[in-house]
């Protein structure tokens, strides 16, 4: 009897891996999705930022040159 009461327990045990794998896989799912969704955000913002230092170095050329009106 006792060979069938390992062999439950090993049964039992496998079980209970087999979920617990199964809710990694879930979780690693998951933070997949997080993980892509983040780095569509940092692209966008990526680009606000360039557009941003774009528009300070544009307004820093121009207010470096002398306006048409002060010659």
């Amino acid at each position: 009897m006792s060979a069938i009461n390992d062999a439950l327990k090993g049964i039992k045990q496998l079980l209970t891996l087999q979920m617990q794998v199964e809710a990694l896989e879930e979780s690693a799912k998951i933070q997949r999705g997080d993980l892509k969704a983040m780095a569509t955000d940092m692209i966008a913002i990526d680009k606000r930022v360039v557009r941003i230092e774009t528009m300070i170095e544009m307004s820093s050329r121009g207010s470096s040159q002398p306006r048409i009106e002060e010659q």
